[in-house]
């Protein structure tokens, strides 16, 4: 397998660091990439034009209420308005206003809604939104352990109406739809194991759950190679990254694993692809002591780990990537 070693010279903002950054979103609309710190409950955009350095073009929108974390983002019609998917159910997040206003809480009784929090999700090429939703950081504290009180939601445009449709779930991650919508992939971290199921739009059903790619025995020298978040191609290519390992992988719709990239980050979170000319695979980190708020996150400081960088590679050919669906619901 090829293997393609990666330094702080890919950086892409080395002058920004975060926590725990997750939900990469390339824009081809306006030529953005989108992101979130879960812990800070934020979300970032930079823009790539010709001429300009893109620390200039650096926005961040927070969400300050109380106890509040941003797990993922969606695209919308509107493309200074985002879903972002919150501590409590999604809301909007308008780059024009600098606000948050929440469209939806989830079906969950107060007792169960202030264990959880939203984590990975998606938009199907329906227009619907997919979101999971694990164990939040104090209660993951508290216990000492992620349980399996997880679930993944679908959440239509429509009427926004809910439907469980994977429940028992420890940290339901990185998913993405193949481009006919008839197969889904979908990632629960601490199974080690990244998921295939068959699709039926028309009765909104996932069947035949089968396992695409089992990390324990892609990294059988690793403690915890947990799968993170993922992209995937047109042709059915999916980046992984892989939490713990300072790796993403690259593998096919067969299980088949033939590429990997190594950082100089052992938490590798996140994966995007895109760009000014489709060749663009960005990958997200979190730092070593990300829920530590005693430790000031620096990013002048590039000795040792790296985590908590945003990272850019050129790929040796275009990605194919597929255009991120848009929510098709109301804004």
């Amino acid at each position: 397998m090829n293997e393609t070693i990666i330094t702080q010279e890919n950086i892409l903002l080395p002058f920004y660091r975060g926590r725990l950054l997750e939900g990469l979103t390339y824009n081809k609309a306006n030529n953005t990439l989108l992101w979130v710190d879960i812990i800070a409950a934020q979300v970032h955009r930079v823009t790539f034009e010709d001429g300009k350095a893109i620390e200039e073009s650096h926005e961040m929108l927070e969400f300050t209420e109380p106890g509040e974390s941003v797990g993922a983002v969606m695209l919308t019609k509107d493309p200074d308005i985002v879903l972002a998917c919150a501590k409590y159910g999604v809301a909007t997040a308008s780059f024009k206003t600098k606000s948050f206003n929440y469209i939806l809480k989830y079906p969950l009784l107060a007792e169960k809604a202030q264990k959880l929090r939203s984590n990975d999700g998606t938009v199907d090429p329906w227009g619907n939104l997919w979101i999971g939703l694990m164990n939040d950081f104090p209660e993951v504290e508290s216990q000492g352990e992620v349980t399996p009180e997880g679930v993944l939601y679908r959440i239509s445009a429509s009427d926004l109406s809910v439907k469980a449709m994977v429940k028992d779930s420890y940290i339901p991650n990185g998913l993405a739809f193949t481009e006919d919508g008839k197969s889904l992939i979908w990632t629960d971290s601490l199974t080690y194991t990244v998921w295939q199921f068959d699709y039926d739009n028309e009765r909104v059903e996932l069947r035949n759950r089968r396992p695409l790619l089992e990390t324990k025995k892609l990294f059988p020298d690793e403690n915890s190679p947990e799968p993170d978040g993922l992209a995937m191609t047109a042709e059915g290519d999916v980046f992984q990254a892989v939490f713990s390992t300072s790796t993403v992988v690259k593998y096919d719709l067969d299980g088949h694993a033939s590429e990997k990239w190594k950082f100089p980050a052992q938490r590798i979170t996140c994966t995007g692809l895109g760009g000014v000319d489709d060749d663009d695979l960005f990958v997200a980190t979190a730092h070593l002591k990300l829920d530590d708020f005693a430790t000031e996150i620096d990013p002048f400081d590039k000795s040792g780990d790296l985590g908590g960088f945003l990272f850019r590679v050129k790929l040796d050919l275009q990605a194919h990537s597929t255009p991120v669906a848009v929510w098709g619901g109301k804004i």
